[in-house]
């Protein structure tokens, strides 16, 4: 049996973005992938949630420094580790590249290289120091909070940079989602920030979207707009920058 309308758009999502595999029926189309965009931070709800359970289930048994481990190594386990080889292949590209062109040859090798690694190395000891940072009281809505906002942020992404590539599976949707795929991605932003408590929340929401808005420049400028690769990127680094957020000591934050 063939599967329409939002329901089969969902599971594309979970198709796309996560180790599921799930039967949709069909051919996928250019137009399911972009209407799968609607339903990115919902498979970061669904993310978080089952990590948070985990915890929850685990609390008794392990001290939180594991549990924090298990958060982030379950992360990349659930993705197939798909966002982690975006962010590997985006340091390699910006980082080792001369041009434009030989930015995205090098994004294109399957290889890592030595940025790669150090990128790679960076941002999971950072998301873990900072996972492990948060106070206790807060700590399983801030692992429900992060996959969220990093799936928000890849989709705000796709609306305000074009595709970098002639060909591609991003070609799909980067540059060409409408007004409400970010809208909805905007709003569950916002309620996942809203996990973090005040005024850590507030301090996630700007800081991700100055993030978001320095890191599409940047992109526009070195290579003309984004890849899948640089989506990646941009969603581990936010997931870390939420954790950062929450787990900073503010001084009008109290003892949350």
């Amino acid at each position: 049996m063939s599967l329409s309308g939002p329901f089969r758009r969902l599971l594309i999502a979970f198709q796309f973005l996560t180790v599921l595999r799930v039967r949709v029926g069909g051919e996928v189309t250019p137009s399911d992938l972009r209407g799968s965009t609607y339903f990115y931070p919902f498979v970061g709800l669904a993310l978080g949630g089952a990590l948070a359970l985990m915890c929850e289930a685990l609390a008794s048994l392990l001290p939180w420094q594991l549990l924090a481990a298990l958060v982030v190594v379950g992360l990349a386990a659930l993705t197939g580790g798909l966002h982690l080889d975006g962010l590997a292949d985006t340091c390699d590209g910006f980082y080792a590249g001369r041009n434009r062109e030989h930015v995205l040859h090098i994004m294109r090798d399957p290889r890592i290289g030595s940025m790669g690694v150090i990128g790679l190395v960076c941002v999971l000891g950072l998301k873990y120091i900072a996972l492990l940072s948060v106070p206790g009281s807060r700590a399983l809505w801030a692992v429900v909070a992060a996959p969220i906002v990093g799936r928000c942020a890849m989709v705000a992404a796709c609306a305000l940079a074009p595709y970098a590539r002639q060909h591609g599976t991003g070609g799909a949707f980067v540059g060409q989602l409408g007004r409400g795929q970010p809208l909805v991605a905007v709003v569950m932003a916002a309620v996942g920030c809203a996990m973090l408590g005040w005024p850590h929340a507030v301090i996630a929401f700007a800081g991700v979207g100055i993030w978001l808005g320095l890191f599409v420049r940047y992109c526009r400028r070195r290579i003309g707009g984004l890849t899948g690769d640089t989506l990646g990127a941009l969603n581990e680094t936010t997931e870390m920058l939420v954790w950062l957020a929450r787990s900073c000591q503010w001084p009008m934050a109290g003892h949350q």
